[in-house]
């Protein structure tokens, strides 16, 4: 009996390190096993299975050959049992809210895995007021190409820059994970209505075409379960389900916080400076040899702040499994790849230098919305939205921009550790941010910020990553997250775009005039 007892015990003590080891979590949300991490397991349980040496020092007691023949059995069938459960989980998960096809259809989308942090219980009396999120469009043609590329405008439908078929069924799953994650849940995260209310949300999007139909896509998604005759007509001709959705825009150049490079004479300045500078000198001068092999196969001069362009082209292409110049070998791909990234960070101001200025200039103005709703909606929540300045704001609870990778990527450089943050380049296809504000029962006003890297991700949580916030906690005080971005809030938009040379200039020509006058 006491071999038993003591086989028990010890059988209890391997379930919890085999447990750890595999990280598994068999919860609603908690992330699902990946295959690599299945081969790990299953190295694991053989070891421990298959090799008697390893208990003999830690079960002297038990029957080696009682206790080997136990614990193989044990370990496969657990083996197993947890590769069924995971598969299931991961097969739910998906099904949620994106199709086999979409999923698929890429392979290379990095997976941004939770970083530690102490997760915070929801109890009652926690609210959540508003969520404000900015997501990437999803698939698009290239935006051009270069001369020697077979594959012209024709190949695409829709053109150059549109949206693909892909990109909207993307976007439709992205609108379907945020149903379930702000429509479809229960306890403090339920934030909206069971159908779309005009006074809770509010869409905004870039005027360009792309980001423009991925919202529409989006909200498809989102409120799909509208109610006939009450949010769209009874009427046999309408579409299945569609509850039309207004979407608001800015031209290109009046909107800095889609359009990251809106006229800002201030912001390319600085990038004149970055580009002559002696880290970006040197970066060029080791590639340049690079950069004139692809100038000669491509037929056009590609100088490093275009080489995106390019990588861009062949990525898209590849996508499609368009055929390829045997000149992009697979060690090409990969260079231009990692050029594309390195020359990305220069061009944002988190290379070296690193320049804060530009980081506020590129960045600042999205983060500067959603704080100054972020207050507004807290002001008017302590008054109970009584007054004029309250009408809009009090009944607001979800504000979303639909916009580009440059917004995503600009957004997360304020948050100022951009190597946890931003991984694996440019934010993904859907990638997207989500900014939301919380009344927390013995927190009081708090942000929570979520990232989401691609649309059959889930969100997760990247509060601790703000530099400024606690390391360690889900949320950061209101009054911590708006101190710690202080450095990237402009103040006067139009006034700090304007021109230093410009204004170094008039300040010498007005002394040369109060000069002349003396």
């Amino acid at each position: 009996m006491s071999e038993i007892f003591q086989l028990s015990a010890s059988l209890t003590d391997l379930i919890s390190r085999f447990l750890i080891r595999c990280n598994i979590q068999l919860v609603p949300g908690a992330p699902v096993l990946e295959e690599s991490t299945f081969i790990i397991c299953f190295s694991f349980s053989y070891h421990f299975s298959d090799h008697e040496e390893f208990f003999d020092g830690i079960f002297p007691e038990i029957s080696r050959k009682f206790f080997t023949q136990t614990m193989r059995f044990f370990f496969w069938t657990s083996f197993f049992v947890f590769l069924v459960l995971a598969i299931v989980i991961q097969a739910v998960e998906k099904a949620d809210h994106a199709d086999e096809e979409v999923i698929t259809a890429e392979q290379d989308i990095p997976v941004h895995n939770p970083r530690g942090y102490k997760p915070r219980k929801l109890e009652e009396g926690d609210e959540l007021l508003l969520s404000q999120v900015v997501w990437r469009h999803g698939d698009r043609a290239p935006t051009g190409t270069y001369p020697t590329d077979p594959h012209k405008e024709e190949a695409w439908p829709n053109g150059w820059g549109e949206l693909t078929q892909l990109g909207m069924r993307q976007q439709y799953a992205l609108g379907r994970l945020l149903f379930k994650k702000y429509v479809n849940s229960t306890g403090p995260s339920q934030l909206l209505s069971g159908s779309y209310n005009s006074k809770e949300v509010y869409i905004r999007s870039t005027d360009v075409n792309r980001t423009l139909v991925s919202a529409l896509a989006n909200l498809a998604g989102m409120f799909e379960n509208g109610n006939r005759g009450a949010d769209y007509p009874d009427a046999k001709r309408w579409p299945t389900n569609w509850t039309p959705i207004p979407i608001h825009t800015l031209a290109e150049k009046d909107d800095p916080v889609g359009n990251v490079f809106a006229p800002c004479p201030r912001a390319e300045e600085l990038t004149k400076e970055i580009y002559s500078g002696n880290g970006f000198q040197k970066f060029v001068a080791e590639n340049q040899e690079f950069l004139d092999f692809v100038s000669e196969k491509t037929g056009k001069k590609i100088i490093m702040p275009e080489i995106y362009m390019i990588n861009d082209v062949h990525y898209i292409e590849k996508l499609y499994n368009m055929s390829q110049p045997d000149w992009i070998t697979d060690d090409v791909e990969i260079k231009l790849r990692n050029l594309s990234q390195v020359s990305t960070r220069f061009l944002f101001g988190i290379g070296d230098p690193y320049v804060p200025e530009l980081i506020r200039l590129r960045g600042g103005p999205l983060l500067s919305t959603m704080i100054d709703k972020m207050n507004h909606k807290l002001s008017c929540a302590e008054k109970n939205n009584q007054g004029e300045d309250c009408a809009w704001i009090g009944k607001l609870k979800y504000h979303a921009y639909s916009a580009h990778d440059t917004t995503v990527y600009a957004f997360l450089t304020t948050f100022g550790d951009e190597e946890k943050v931003i991984e694996g380049g440019m934010p993904h296809y859907t990638a997207s941010v989500a900014v939301e504000l919380w009344n927390l029962k013995n927190g009081g006003p708090s942000v929570r910020v979520l990232f989401h890297s691609a649309f059959h991700h889930n969100y997760h949580v990247i509060t601790h990553l703000a530099k400024g916030c606690p390391h360690n906690s889900e949320f950061c005080s209101l009054k911590t997250f708006e101190q710690r971005s202080l450095k990237f809030l402009p103040v006067n938009l139009k006034k700090e775009c304007a021109s230093r040379k410009s204004a170094e200039k008039n300040r010498t020509l007005w002394k040369f005039k109060e000069n002349k006058h003396n």
